[in-house]
């Protein structure tokens, strides 16, 4: 029992001294106002330091209280802070997220308060948040096997780029042809010119964000409770292999493009960060009177 409660007493301190070890400051602050009343916002720069950032991989905000001097909440109806960001290596010292809020009151030259919590995703917390799929290049094709992201309600398929320009050639015959038929429907009330000019717009747009290079890989991924915080790949030594850039498209599933810096080696592996409770260090923030621009 009084291991137990020395432990404990341990994990408080440890905790305590790496929230203490976290600052948050307030940078950039920009407001936009239009007439139509479209994309009107308030975004708030929140900047961090601290030497626990060293090990985090990735940031959420959730704010709490947001109000201006005339008392205005500030709080959107939809709160788009459920979403980590992921934190690159090159500000992981230093890293920023921006919030955004609704508009002040026209007369407001301040915010009175924000405040809430900002969660760092730090796998090395936690073993059970990161995983790794060995030999990857042998399981494309295919639903990955893995009894942790069965147990997570994770589902990935992987795509070289063979199989994703075969799979990409048969979607896009499909909806050409979905396209053809909604065309004749329309074509009697938009005219035959303009439904000619959406298909030409929408089909440019759909081959453009499905674009594979030629190192690159493709991810299908179910992920019904958002649990994937980040994917890297290595080489079977644990080198890092960068991307040069990602796309994502649909929602659930969704399909991720991965152009890589260089081909992958058969040996390749997968990591995967999931969430978990146990890799998040929640720190609390608060900061008033900041002025509006």
């Amino acid at each position: 029992m009084k291991l137990l409660l020395f432990l404990l007493t341990i994990l408080l301190l440890t905790s305590s001294s790496a929230l203490a070890q976290v600052r948050v400051m307030t940078g950039e602050i920009k407001e936009t106002r239009r007439t139509d009343g479209f994309f009107n916002k308030l975004e708030i720069e929140l900047k961090l330091l601290g030497d626990p950032l060293a090990d985090a991989k990735a940031l959420r905000v959730k704010v709490q209280t947001a109000v201006d001097e005339t008392g205005r909440n500030l709080i959107p109806e939809r709160d788009k802070g459920d979403e980590f960001t992921e934190i690159s290596e090159y500000n992981r010292s230093a890293p920023k997220i921006d919030i955004e809020l609704k508009n002040p009151a026209r007369q407001a030259t301040q915010v009175n308060e924000v405040a809430g919590v900002i969660e760092l995703y730090m796998p090395g917390k936690d073993p059970a948040s990161k995983l790794t799929i060995a030999n990857l290049l042998s399981a494309t094709g295919k639903p990955l096997v893995s009894p942790a992201l069965k147990a997570a309600g994770i589902e990935i398929t992987v795509w070289n780029k063979e199989q994703f320009d075969a799979r990409k050639k048969s979607e896009e015959a499909r909806l050409r042809k979905e396209a053809e038929s909604k065309k004749k429907e329309a074509a009697a009330e938009l005219g035959e010119e303009v439904v000619e000019g959406l298909m030409k717009v929408f089909g440019g747009l759909f081959s453009a964000l499905t674009e594979m290079d030629e190192n690159g890989i493709a991810l299908q991924v179910s992920d019904k409770q958002s649990k994937i915080i980040k994917f890297e790949f290595e080489s079977a030594d644990g080198k890092e292999i960068s991307y040069n850039g990602r796309s994502i498209m649909g929602d659930e599933p969704k399909t991720m493009i991965f152009n890589l810096e260089q081909k992958l080696p058969p040996t390749a592996r997968l990591k995967i960060y999931i969430y978990t409770p146990k890799a998040v260090l929640k720190v609390p923030f608060k900061l008033n009177n900041i002025p509006l621009p």
